[in-house]
């Protein structure tokens, strides 16, 4: 069974969700046959998209991306000291 995950993450403004692409952009890396993934940004917004051939896959795609979110936004959060 094929399966499409899809994750749209709102940033606070377009230039930190620069920098989370950039972060959270493929390196050289090859991903699993299979297993396609997108990221577009538009804004302030970052949307991504998993299409694989097994359900866990695609979820645990983007549960990686999400982790990977998750911790950008603490090491951003820091960064600003007390102005965050």
């Amino acid at each position: 069974m094929k399966t499409s995950a899809e994750l749209t993450l709102v940033c606070a403004d377009e230039r930190v969700a620069g920098s989370l692409a950039s972060v959270l952009a493929p390196d050289n890396s090859e991903v699993p046959r299979g297993l396609k993934v997108a990221m577009r940004s538009a804004g302030r917004r970052l949307e991504f998209k998993s299409d694989a051939e097994s359900t866990s896959t695609a979820i645990s795609t983007v549960l990686a991306v999400l982790k990977d979110a998750a911790l950008f936004q603490e090491v951003w959060l820091l960064s600003r000291g007390k102005d965050a």
